[in-house]
């Protein structure tokens, strides 16, 4: 139906309901109080709007809407019962219905496509920042260095743009210095790691030294590369004739010198073999 006609039909139905409902007013005691409608009966009923099709009434128990059709002769003479009339007017119901329900359909399948769009652009949106990161990254390691990072040195502060900042100790296998760093949570998590495995490092290299300490011996070792075992552990060169289990571990990190001896680090790497270098960047 178009939206005029639809109008029309509409004030025309208020006007009849209007004028319905102002004559109930005034034969208020003409009404039957009780009616029994397809073997229900109601009692204590208020008759409310009346539609060409059906009446709306209140009774004991609650609300009802009984078509005109089925009330008796005489009340369907009171409320102007025309059998066409109320086809037309269930007609004009049923396409409203419908009209209201494709309405429905439609603003769901808006939605869904709105959804989808803003899903999209979302992922357009991380795939450039991924670009961009690959870029900035690519950018970095152009005057990256690779520190040998042993442990943090005290506590993690953390800074006001949301990234962290600490004392590093390093190692270049000869000596071993302390940079300052700042690095984000993936850096964190990372060097926290390296902490770890340097104390147990330290750990069983102090007990190793607490054993030769009590046990009063004093070793001499010869050879780059040359091993003697000697009560459980495997004594490698170590400075003088101290004996150690080994170097500690370190913890390669790739960084960008900020100013002196203060680092940014990117991200780290890792050795798996002779030839592979395992990256992780964050």
């Amino acid at each position: 139906m178009r939206p005029v006609a639809m109008n029309v039909f509409r004030v025309a139905v208020l006007f009849f309901a209007f004028g319905v409902v102002a004559s109930f007013a005034e034969e208020t005691n003409s009404l039957p109080t009780t009616i029994t409608i397809g073997g229900i009966t109601y009692s204590n009923v208020t008759w409310r709007t009346v539609t060409p099709a059906t009446v709306s009434i209140f009774h004991q128990t609650g609300v009802a809407s009984i078509p005109l059709e089925e009330l008796p002769p005489e009340l369907q003479a009171r409320f102007g019962y025309d059998p066409q009339k109320a086809a037309d007017y269930r007609s004009q119901e049923l396409a409203a219905a419908q009209a209201q329900e494709l309405l429905r359909q439609k603003r769901e399948a808006d939605a869904r496509e709105a959804a989808r769009k803003q899903w999209e652009a979302q992922q357009e949106q991380a795939k450039e920042q991924a670009t961009e990161q690959l870029r900035a990254d690519q950018k970095a390691t152009a005057n990256v260095e690779v520190i040998q990072v042993l442990h943090v040195i005290g506590a993690i502060r953390p800074l006001d743009t949301g990234g962290y900042t600490a004392q590093l100790a390093l190692s270049n296998q000869t000596s071993q210095t302390t940079v300052c760093a700042q690095f984000d949570e993936g850096g964190r998590q990372y060097l926290e790691d390296a902490s770890r495995k340097f104390a147990q490092w330290k750990v069983q290299q102090d007990a190793l030294d607490e054993q030769i300490q009590m046990s009063g011996q004093s070793l001499t070792l010869y050879g780059g590369h040359n091993s003697v075992r000697m009560n459980g552990p495997i004594w490698v060169p170590g400075n003088g004739s101290r004996p150690t289990i080994g170097p500690p571990p370190v913890s390669p990190a790739f960084a960008i010198r900020e100013e002196g001896s203060c680092y940014s680090v990117k991200g780290s790497h890792e050795a798996t073999g002779a030839e592979a270098i395992k990256t992780y960047s964050w």
